[in-house]
């Protein structure tokens, strides 16, 4: 009994340290608690050098957009009618009409831009090209291949062009080629009706409106908005404006008023961020993770990107300098392609989703703007039959599911392996 107890007690305390380790990594940087909205905070560590003789030779990479525009213009409408109508009516408070202001600068800045990327948004993968260049050189040695797709989305084919721009500029000789069509859309960005169906049953749904009434934050929030709680309460709905200003305020960050306002530190507490974030981390495990809620197939949306990458890899191991295939899209792939891998435990089946940041699943350490996987291959020389791989998130070193005598390296035919026999498992 006393062991149990025990037990308990240290469960909880551990969960209760994690807890504050989020709650503290929102509270030191609030634009984390914008989720898929984080702008790109670029590598944290230094690399591992490779094991001895061993030489990087082809980069596989499948790259999310910059920082963009938000998509739909009632985005930025509705909470700008909502707070324009109150003003009107002498209803807002000094922060009410402060906020009005700065939602009518986001949404003039984007008039005509919807879902676009902005120009921060270009410069993330100016600098990720870069770093990519300077970290591999030996990838992009002298007139090798670089061939590069995009959806056919204008802000992942423009985030592509700024990349393939800053490398050709550090190595003119490349050979580049790029292409964003429907031919390839299959792989660069699957809709899978039947898999997509899934996603929301009602085991699901209940889940997750009852994870979000336990941490419900957006009525004082709101309120400090109003001077008249009477017409707050009778005239809107504060769960829906809280919803359509936390997405405002997620994007502030990737926009010209990233250094000059910030929605996130006028309207909401400390408190009141975590427990938005908390939402939001919970909707994306669901919608994208291997949640048991739904059967935990959704990562399998991306298993067609999976097998042309190592259909591509598998071509390239022939050629003594195959250079880099480039991919750029969206973070639906990103993350759900980072869980069918298992990378940094990503992959975890957590049915209790108060559990989910207790087990490390942090939405924002995946998909930020221009969130991005490298599989770096390493090997001594053409006749090398050991190759190995190094995966990136982010451009940070990861962890496998697999086993490895070389870590934070991994054999290539162990990789393959995996990922074919993960594929095999899942039925059409």
């Amino acid at each position: 009994m006393r062991k149990i107890v025990l037990l308990t007690i240290l469960a909880t305390i551990s969960a209760t340290i994690c807890a504050q380790s989020i709650r503290e990594e929102l509270i030191a940087d609030f634009d984390k608690a914008g989720s898929n909205y984080y702008a790109y905070p670029g590598p944290s560590k230094a690399l591992t050098p490779p094991p001895h003789g061993k030489k990087p030779f082809y980069i596989s990479h499948y790259g999310r957009h910059g920082s963009r525009y938000l998509i739909h213009h009632r985005e930025y409408d509705y909470p700008y009618a909502t707070l324009q109508m109150a003003d009107r009516l002498g209803k807002l408070t000094e922060k009410g009409k402060e906020v009005l202001e700065h939602v009518r600068l986001l949404r003039d800045e984007a008039q005509g831009r919807l879902g676009e990327l902005t120009p921060i948004g270009a410069y993330q993968h100016q600098a990720i090209a870069r770093r990519m260049y300077e970290r591999f050189p030996e990838v992009f040695k002298g007139d090798v291949c670089v061939d590069a797709k995009s959806t056919i989305v204008i802000r992942c084919i423009i985030s592509m062009d700024n990349a393939l721009h800053q490398l050709s500029a550090l190595n003119p000789k490349l050979k580049i080629t790029s292409d964003a069509s429907e031919h390839d859309m299959y792989y660069m960005n699957l809709q899978d009706r039947a898999l997509y169906n899934k996603k929301w049953p009602k085991e699901a749904t209940e889940a997750y409106k009852e994870f979000c009434y336990r941490h419900a934050r957006h009525e004082e929030p709101m309120l400090r908005l109003f001077n008249d709680s009477a017409y707050a309460w009778g005239s809107i709905n504060l769960s829906r404006l809280n919803l359509a200003m936390f997405k405002l305020a997620s994007s502030v960050q990737g926009t010209s008023y990233h250094d000059k306002f910030s929605i996130f530190k006028d309207l909401y507490t400390d408190d009141e961020l975590y427990h938005n974030w908390l939402q939001a981390n919970a909707y994306w495990y669901i919608s994208y993770g291997p949640s048991p809620h739904n059967g935990g197939t959704q990562p399998f949306s991306q298993r067609n990107l999976l097998k042309k990458i190592i259909e591509e890899a598998d071509s390239c191991l022939s050629i003594e300098h195959p250079g880099a295939s480039l991919r750029f899209g969206h973070e639906t792939m990103v993350l759900p392609l980072t869980c069918l891998l298992g990378i940094d435990d990503f992959d975890q089946q957590v049915y209790d989703l108060e559990k989910l940041e207790e087990r490390g699943w942090i939405n924002y350490k995946v998909f930020p703007m221009a969130a991005n996987l490298q599989i770096v291959f390493y090997r001594k020389d053409i006749k090398d039959d050991d190759v190995l791989i190094k995966l990136l998130l982010n451009e940070d070193e990861s962890t496998l599911p697999i086993e490895t005598d070389c870590a934070p390296y991994y054999h290539w035919k162990d990789f393959r392996k995996f990922c074919l026999d993960k594929l095999a498992t899942f039925k059409e």
